[in-house]
């Protein structure tokens, strides 16, 4: 997803190098548990921030 198409298409409130950081199919944490989850997206989105890529 480009950053234009992230600003117009989307409604999240986290930026797009927050968005690129926890994109699960670009993620190569095979075993990460929180891999597909909402509760990896950050707290801004109602997620938990769990994504070990947002740290």
């Amino acid at each position: 997803m480009t950053r234009e198409e992230f600003e117009n298409d989307t409604n999240y409130k986290m930026t797009y190098e927050q968005y690129q950081k926890c994109y699960c199919p670009d993620c190569d944490k095979a075993n990460c548990p929180h891999k597909g989850a909402f509760r990896r997206l950050p707290k801004i989105d109602g997620g938990l921030g769990l994504c070990p890529n947002l740290e």
